[in-house]
Order: structure tokens, then sequence, then C-alpha cells
């Protein structure tokens, strides 16, 4: 594993190689107006055009069901009981684009039009497929893949002296006199943290669920509620067949082709299943027998919703005509919801009914408590308005803060220099609103020296273990040749280790780092991250032959091309951002 980890460290030195497969040359292009998306494309896998002009198709009409289904309602609780249908409306492959829930509602809720919504899912989606068919293309030179497994594999022993600093400095003496003069050089060093004092109230959640008290008869409501939403849950499972308007000389053609298709079913010359695996033109549902997946009467385009709704268990459609597309439905499957008993239902409807008022009630009291900062009320009239005693902080730096009642919030917020004393900041979470009032401020300011003198002191033995570090290395190579000792001081070793590789994890990455990158013998010195200090030399390199590594070979082959295609996507993407016209010369290199 840490070979792996390794070698994505090492990529960047490696450049794209310069493929020889056979390249196409093709246009990214609107399915239903013509008009070219991104200009020339040149993919290296002739067998993509058909994948990107079939995934691009479904995602005309996914983008434009989903809006639409989402549309109707925009409630968070309508669109969490609506999850599992919008993903059954189509396989769950194609959920595989980037394009999540949370950014679904995202644009629903920035305002976009059903068309400038469908046209940025179109566009983004296929973007996104075409990449990832583009980064597939990508591979490396099998030299390539050798060069970099020999260096990684490649050897040294490393000589090497090291000073751990922690221990040098607990044995370093330093007096409260030293500590006194460190301090008075160096007051900036001792300077306390900014304090803040804060007044506040809490408005949660949890504190309205208290007062709410659901009446007689609201249950029996809901229960009835919950009765009519779930008989409207039945979900259909409908396959197509379907012929593009497109691939005809004209809509009439296309329409009589259909026709024949449709004439023949009927007849029991053809099952419905063979015509699909014969002739439909969806070639990404022709392998499941033309399969779309479940809707519950507003996933698929209407026309399709209308048919469905009078059709039988395995019965036809009769051919259905859309704006670029004709198509014979077949009803494979209906799947009604179980109906649960009131019983079973009612802690689970007093649950929901109790959280729907105390939301309410609390964006009612929250409201109600901005009104009255708006208009200049005091902390002490909102307590009163809101029935609540004020909370008190007291003084506190940023990392001690804390809010009772309050937990998401940035205490870098408190501190902004915008909170200014006596002025009513709100702060708003996800279950609770706090209106909090800054009520003192002390500045940060140098601490006394019986404060800190522990501190003081620590900083004059490190200083007195840096002086140790910066002497010693004028004696460092002379050491590490053998030619003088080391010294007997805590804290100071010299070790050897031998045959170690660049992902070795016997010295710090730093020093291996440095080591490997100078020459056989070259003096390194360098710092690991907690400070150690280190002396190396390096000898006795060994280079592997490609039989000393064949065991591993493919594992580097494998890590490689998956980074390779990333490096290669990337470079593609960047020229689509620029609004460049994409060459095989934009994202290869000799």
């Amino acid at each position: 594993m840490k070979a792996l980890f390794i070698l994505f460290l090492f990529l960047p030195l490696f450049t794209l190689a310069q493929t020889k497969k056979q390249t196409v040359t093709y246009d990214v292009v609107h399915l239903k107006s013509g008009k070219v998306l991104y200009g020339k494309i040149i993919a290296l896998d002739a067998n993509y055009v058909l994948t990107f002009r079939d995934e691009y198709q479904r995602m005309y009409y996914l983008s434009k069901e989903m809006y639409e289904y989402i549309e109707e309602d925009r409630s968070f609780q309508k669109r969490e009981r609506n999850i599992d249908t919008l993903v059954k409306a189509r396989k769950v492959d194609e959920w595989d684009f980037n394009i999540g829930l949370n950014t679904f509602f995202a644009g629903i809720d920035a305002g976009f039009t059903p068309d400038e919504y469908i046209r940025l899912v179109q566009e983004s989606m296929s973007l996104d497929t075409l990449l990832k068919a583009m980064g597939v293309s990508a591979f490396p030179i099998e030299k390539e893949i050798i060069a970099m497994a020999s260096m990684l594999e490649t050897s040294r022993d490393i000589n090497f002296i090291k000073i751990n600093k922690a221990e040098l400095e607990n044995t370093q003496k330093a007096s409260l006199t030293e500590g006194q003069e460190f301090y008075d050089a160096n007051p900036f060093l001792f300077l306390s943290q900014e304090q803040r004092d804060f007044s506040y109230i809490v408005l949660t959640f949890d504190a309205f669920k208290e007062q709410v008290n659901v009446p007689d008869g609201y249950i029996a409501e809901a229960y009835a509620d919950y009765i009519d939403d779930i008989e409207g849950q039945v979900q259909n499972r409908i396959s197509h067949y379907m012929i593009e308007k497109s691939n005809y000389d004209s809509s009439a053609d296309a329409r009589q082709a259909i026709d024949k298709v449709f004439k023949d079913i009927q007849s029991g010359i053809l099952t419905f299943e063979n015509a699909v695996t014969e002739s439909s033109d969806d070639a990404g549902s022709k392998d499941s027998f033309g399969d779309l997946g479940l809707s519950s009467g507003d996933a698929f385009p209407e026309a399709f919703e209308t048919a469905i709704s009078s059709m039988a268990l395995n019965e036809l459609s009769e051919v259905l005509e859309l704006d670029d597309s004709f198509h014979i439905l077949k009803l494979t499957e209906v799947l009604k919801p179980e109906v649960k008993s009131l019983a079973v239902m009612e802690k689970q409807l007093l649950e929901e009914l109790v959280d729907a008022e105390a939301l309410a009630l609390m964006q009612e009291g929250f409201l109600d408590l901005e009104s009255m900062v708006l208009e200049g009320s005091t902390l002490g009239e909102l307590a009163d308005a809101a029935n609540q005693s004020i909370s008190i902080t007291g003084l506190q730096n940023m990392e001690e803060i804390t809010l009772q009642g309050f937990d998401n919030y940035s205490s870098e917020d408190l501190f902004d220099a915008a909170v200014a004393p006596n002025k009513i900041e709100i702060f708003e979470s996800e279950d609770s609103y706090a209106f909090v009032m800054l009520t003192q401020k002390l500045e940060s300011s140098v601490q006394p020296f019986i404060d800190v003198a522990e501190q003081a002191v620590a900083e004059v033995r490190s200083q007195k273990a840096n002086q140790l570090i910066e002497e010693f290395s004028q004696d460092a190579e002379v050491i590490l040749s053998g030619s003088k000792v080391l010294p007997n001081i805590a804290g100071f070793s010299n070790e050897t280790f031998k045959n170690v590789k660049r992902f070795s994890s016997l010295l710090p990455p730093e020093v291996i780092t440095e080591t490997f990158e100078s020459s056989i013998g070259a003096l390194v010195t360098s710092t690991a991250f907690n400070g150690d200090r280190f002396w190396a030399q390096s000898s006795n390199e060994v280079i592997p032959s490609e039989a000393d590594f064949s065991d591993s070979i493919d594992q580097y082959r494998d890590f490689y091309t998956d980074a390779l295609g990333k490096q290669y996507s990337g470079l593609i993407d960047k020229a689509f951002k620029e609004n460049q016209k994409v060459r095989l010369k934009n994202f290869t290199s000799n």
C-alpha cells in the first residue's frame, strides 16, 4: 500500500503518452436542435460515439421528468418521499454522472426555468460522460510504466545522524532569570488571546416540541391523509420499443416502420421482447428488453403516463409519438405499497405532527424576535417576549467560547471584528436560533511574567538546543565518514539502514525524498515535521531488473493508467472551459 501511495507523488514526473490508437473525429451535437455544443472532438475510442449519443438522449428525458416531478411540490418532505421514485425511474447506473439530488434541488431553488435547467443538466451530464470516456482512452506506454516501477523499486543504503529535538531540549538547563531575560527581549511571544463575554438567548426546536399539544382528531385526519397519499403511490414498470425519426428519411417512414413492428407483435409473428432486442433504437435498454424502470405517474413523458394509466398488466400501448421518436410501451409490473393500520402508524404520525407544529412555532417565534431586533429592542425585552432567562458566556477566548443549546456555529463568527458591543447578532442553524450580544471585550496584551514563566524557560531550553544543533552541523559529515566520534549527548544517534526504497517508512518522507533526489554520497540535511534534524548520506544504489519487480508490475500499471486518465481528461476539460477547439495536440505530448 505504501508503494501505491508514493506512486501518486511521482506521477507528475512522467509526460502523457502519445497514443498510436486509431482516432475518430466527431461533433458533440444537441440531438434535437442540431446545434454543435463543443466543436470538433477527437476520440481515441470509436465505439464511444454511439454510447455518448444514447446517454445524451436519455439525459434529455431524465432531466425533463425530474424537473416536472419536483416542480409540483417544492416542500422538503415531499422531496424526501419521492427520492426513491426518482431513483427507480431510471437504472441506478445512470446516476453516475456527478448530478446528485442536492445539486438538482439547488438548481430548482435557484429559479431555473424548465428549459434552462434541462439544458444545464444535458450539457453537464454529456460533458461528464465524454470526459470519462476520453480518460479511459488514455493509456501509458509500457516502457514508462517499467521506468516508473524501476525508479520506485530502486534501493540505497542510508547512513544518517538523527537529533531528537524534544529529547535534546529536555536535557537543557535554564534558570528563571534566563526565562525573565528572554521574556523581556521577546514580549510579542507572550501575548494573551483576546477574550469576549456574551449575553444571549436561544430558541431550540426541542424546547418548542415540549410546548406542542396535539388536539383530538388530528391523528385520525393525518391517517386519512396517509391513506390518500399511499393510494397514489402505485408504481408501474414499463418497457418500450423505440424508433428514432432521425434514422429515417421522414417521420412518415419512421411511423410506417414501427406500425409494421406493432402489427407483427399483435399477430404473433414477433414477441415484444424479440422486437426490442432485434431492432429497437434505444441501445441503452435493448439488453434489458426495453426496461425503463418504475413510474408513480409522473416520471415519464406525459404521453407515456397517459397511456400507462389505462393499461393492464402485460398489455401493449398503441404507437406513441414524441418530438423525435415513436414508441410502443408494455406494462410489465405493478407495485402497490402496503397500507399500514392506524395502530402501526399512530406513533409515527404523532411524531410528524409534533415536529411540524414545533417547527412552525419556532419559526413564528424567531420572526417575532427578529422584528423586535430590527425595531431596536433590547436583549432583555427579547428574553421577556420569549419567556426565557438571559444566558452569559463569561470572558472566554475563541477556543473556549460556547453557547449552550446552540452548537452549529463558528466561534470565529463571534470574534469577528464586525461584532460590536451592545448590538444583537442573530445566528441560525437547522434546529435553533441564537440572539447574541457582546457585553465585554478584552484586547490581546502581554501577559505578566509570572503567568508565562514556564513557557519562557521552555523557550530558552529550545534556543540552547538549536545552538547545539547548529554547532554540531559542522561536524556531521566528518562523523558520517567515521573520522570523528558522535558526541555522547542525549537525543543524538547514528544508524545505517540497508536497502531503503523511495516509499519506505523507516525514515521521514522529507529525508527519503531529499536523499534520493541527491547524488550518491552527497550530504543531505533535512528537518522532519516534528522538528527532528537529520544528516544523511546514501551509498550502494541497487537498480532492479524487470524480473525483480515482475510480480508487482500489474499493480503499478493499474494505478499509473488511472492517474494518467485523470490528467488526460483534466486537460480536455480545461480546453472545453476555455472554449477551445479540442485537438489531439491539446492534450498529448511527445
